[in-house]
């Protein structure tokens, strides 16, 4: 009896799997035929990620430059551009039909390169189209995984290729800086930045095999329970439990590397206020959280803490963008304001981002 009802079970299951694979058999003709066109739209923007970046030898990577192409994040295809000196630009960036404007740079990572959000929607683009209004012309200088350990070299540089020093900075700083200062980048002797040998990855050409990428690249049906998936709010689980962030919250991540890193990014961002001195211009330093910060209720964080009092001592502005993100449920912010599954902000986060910041320095940048 037994050997009789595992006889069957086997031939359920050798039936089950017959018909999986002919399933996913048509599904990979038809993705490749009659959906060829929107398989290859997907799949190069997400090749495009592979190619947008580049290695510097002063620090670390960089945007290549002159690009014209659309990236993908996650389901979110989005137009990306970079202008002949490598940063990201868009309609009002800064141009060099604008160099007699006063300037004003854009710095942090990739919450200001904006992934996942075209130019025109992201803060950065917000601002430089308010700036425009004003006669001024802003650049945004973001690329991500930067943090403090390159924002002053990057600076200096972008100053240097400009021929022009800003007479505003905004710098955001993000929660994952604290983690990459401590954890992942390292000043050489002769100055430069680098990632520790465990962290680098040189940038290399071509997307590098995925199979995961594979599978939503040619079968429709995975592809469409995909985006099922991220369009459900069990997505935002995958927001969370994220260590960039918590260790805010966690006093094991504060006390293995958290203390450390707020330390030696502080002492990073005293390069970018000795710059500001040399150039006379005003500093502004902006903090804003992730969704482990906002479930949390991390509302009077020691991201907020630490870096008002240090901008009280270096006379830097200092605006708090956590405080916007707790006027709802934590369900609600995480739906509205960032993408699911992810810790970047929706067109909707930018925007409060960008209404934050220029409430906060009276609408003039």
């Amino acid at each position: 009896m037994r050997k009789l009802l595992l006889l069957r079970v086997g031939r359920r299951g050798g039936q089950v799997l017959l018909i999986l694979a002919i399933t996913l058999g048509l599904d990979y003709a038809l993705t490749n035929t009659l959906f060829a066109n929107l398989r290859q739209t997907v799949s190069k923007a997400e090749a495009e990620n592979w190619s947008t970046y580049i290695d510097s030898p002063i620090y670390d990577h960089d945007l290549i430059a002159n690009k014209n192409t659309e990236r993908a994040w996650g389901r979110i295809v989005y137009s990306w551009k970079t202008d002949r000196y490598g940063f990201r630009t868009g309609a009002c960036a800064g141009s060099d039909a604008d160099k007699g404007k006063p300037a004003v740079f854009v710095i942090g990572d990739s919450f200001v390169e904006a992934m996942g959000s075209t130019f025109e929607k992201s803060f950065p683009g917000l601002i430089a189209c308010d700036a425009a209004k004003q006669g001024k012309a802003a650049w945004n200088l973001g690329v991500a995984s930067y943090s403090p350990a390159i924002y002053h070299l990057k600076l200096k540089a972008a100053a240097d290729k400009l021929g022009l020093t800003p007479k505003s900075i905004y710098l955001f700083l993000d929660l994952s800086d604290i983690d990459d200062d401590a954890n992942v980048y390292q000043v050489r002797a002769d100055g430069t930045v680098g990632k520790t040998p465990v962290h680098y990855k040189p940038f290399v050409k071509g997307t590098p095999f995925d199979l995961g990428q594979f599978l939503l690249n040619n079968f429709t049906s995975i592809r469409f329970a995909y985006d099922l998936w991220l369009t459900s709010s069990f997505s935002y689980k995958e927001s969370l439990g994220r260590d960039r962030a918590r260790w805010t919250v966690d006093p094991d991540l504060m006390n293995k590397w958290g203390k450390r890193g707020l330390a030696i990014a502080a002492a990073n961002l005293e390069k970018v206020v000795e710059l500001c001195k040399q150039w006379d211009c005003q500093l502004t330093l902006i903090v804003y959280p992730w969704p482990d910060n906002v479930v949390a209720h991390d509302k009077n964080s020691i991201q907020v803490t630490y870096w008002r009092s240090w901008a009280e001592q270096f006379g830097v502005r200092f605006v708090d963008g956590f405080a916007p993100f707790f006027e709802d449920t934590a369900e609600k912010t995480l739906e509205k304001y960032y993408i699911a599954g992810d810790v970047h902000f929706t067109e909707a986060g930018n925007r409060l981002i960008f209404d934050t910041v220029k409430q906060a320095v009276g609408g003039n940048w």
